[in-house]
């Protein structure tokens, strides 16, 4: 299922910051987005404590925890994951070892664009097998970036196509590309080969912003708080304290 929930309140973030699970996320630049926006949330709002650990468990207490990357590397391709067997045998280390992940996410960066059909689907079932296999584990799927037009027709559907099987099967998705085409309640598109399709808002043009510093994420500081603050959401959500 989409997640729509109101921000969490002190005593849903409290919980979500209580230990009780670890977030496991792997990603490259566009999913950093997350975590720098997190990040920066924090640094204004010190009570949505955040910690983000390179390969690892967090030491540090009375915050969100994520382990960042693999066993050994934070800037995670698919066959690093979910795109190979050594990719998903290294998943099912991690988990297997650490029974306090709750939670699995790995995200596109720019090659969302360039997958056929069938790649996607492969994505698509490897996350649903491992759901089975770790039923303690919730996996949430995610679509990619909408910040290009090269490719941009097949991106769109590889996107919808990630949703349409979330939808049908249940599954949680955190819907990347959605947060970058809103801003202000208006829905941005482009036309790109003769095709209209949702294309990032021109408020997070990172290169139009005066973001110089954010230019790694691909996107602006707002846009990154923006995709933090849905992660927010989505966990109150997800754990049962958004109300």
């Amino acid at each position: 299922m989409e997640i729509a929930a109101p921000e969490p309140g002190a005593s849903c973030i409290d919980a979500l910051k209580s230990g009780d699970f670890v977030f496991h996320y792997a990603h490259r630049s566009h999913g950093s987005q997350i975590i720098v926006g997190a990040e920066s949330i924090e640094a204004g709002s010190p009570v949505h404590g955040f910690e983000a650990e390179y390969c690892g468990v967090p030491a540090e207490t009375g915050v969100f925890r994520m382990w960042d990357g693999m066993i050994d590397n934070n800037l995670v391709v698919g066959e690093q994951y979910w795109a190979s067997e050594a990719g998903v045998d290294e998943v099912r280390a991690i988990l297997g070892d650490h029974p306090e992940i709750r939670y699995s996410m790995w995200a596109w960066s720019s090659e969302i664009a360039e997958q056929t059909e069938q790649d996607v689907q492969r994505y698509l079932d490897v996350l649903d097998a491992l759901g089975q296999e770790f039923p303690e584990v919730t996996f949430v799927y995610m679509t990619g970036p909408g910040d290009a037009e090269y490719n941009g027709v097949n991106r769109a559907k590889r996107n919808q196509q990630i949703r349409d099987f979330c939808r049908e099967r249940g599954k949680i998705l955190y819907d990347f590309e959605d947060l970058d085409v809103h801003f202000g309640g208006e829905r941005h598109t482009a036309m790109v080969d003769g095709v209209e399709i949702p294309m990032q808002h021109p408020r997070f043009d990172v290169e139009a912003s005066g973001n110089a510093e954010y230019e790694h994420t691909h996107t602006t500081q707002d846009s990154c708080e923006i995709k933090a603050m849905a992660f927010w959401r989505m966990m109150a959500e997800l754990e049962g304290c958004a109300q």
